[in-house]
């Protein structure tokens, strides 16, 4: 019997690990301005590379997550 909670959290998680690997530079360069509320400095700010690639990291590990998920819940 497949296990329809199970199903949906792994689409769920698959979706948004995809999507966070599709947008990491602009979730990064968002958290970076968020951070940079309250500092003296001026201008742009732009996100380490490291960061961004940290954040596609994360993405690919809750997507995989997710692929665990949906490959367990459509067990027989």
């Amino acid at each position: 019997m497949v296990a329809v909670a199970g199903v949906v959290l792994g689409l769920v998680l698959v979706a948004v690990g995809a999507g966070v690997v599709r947008y990491a530079y602009s979730l990064t360069k968002v958290e970076e301005q968020i951070d940079a509320i309250g500092s003296k400095r001026s201008g742009d700010v732009e996100p380490a590379g490291w960061h961004v690639t940290l954040t596609k990291l994360f993405g690919g590990v809750v997507a995989a997550g997710g692929l665990v998920v949906l490959a367990l819940a459509l067990q027989p």
